[in-house]
């Protein structure tokens, strides 16, 4: 059985970008594009919504903690805000809702 699957170890230096293998990479998938795109999509039209989406995500991102033990530091925990994949959806939502609550109290 000879196909290109098995042949990636004894190509050398070539790139699994530039490999013809016979099924989809699983790093090609991109699982959070459907949430992404809903997330986007997501329009406010109620104040109790828009007041729920505003306690619930942060304006700002929270700093990165210290574990100190015997006033040694022995963990550094940094921001989550840089692990989390939808933070720029999660912002832009924030950000639409505190519009359309601005506009709801302007009228």
């Amino acid at each position: 059985m000879s196909s290109s699957f098995f042949a990636v170890s004894h190509l050398g230096p070539r790139t699994m970008s530039s490999l013809h293998l016979p099924f989809k990479s699983p790093l090609l998938i991109r699982p959070l594009a459907p949430l992404r795109s809903q997330l986007n999509a997501f329009e406010v039209r109620h104040i109790w919504v828009a007041q729920w989406i505003c306690r619930l995500v942060p304006n700002t991102c929270p700093p990165g903690h210290d574990l100190k033990l015997f006033g040694r530091t022995w963990l550094h925990v940094p921001s989550l805000c840089k692990f989390n994949p939808l933070t720029e959806e999660l912002v832009d939502l924030r950000f639409r809702a505190a519009d359309f609550l601005y506009e709801q109290t302007a009228n």
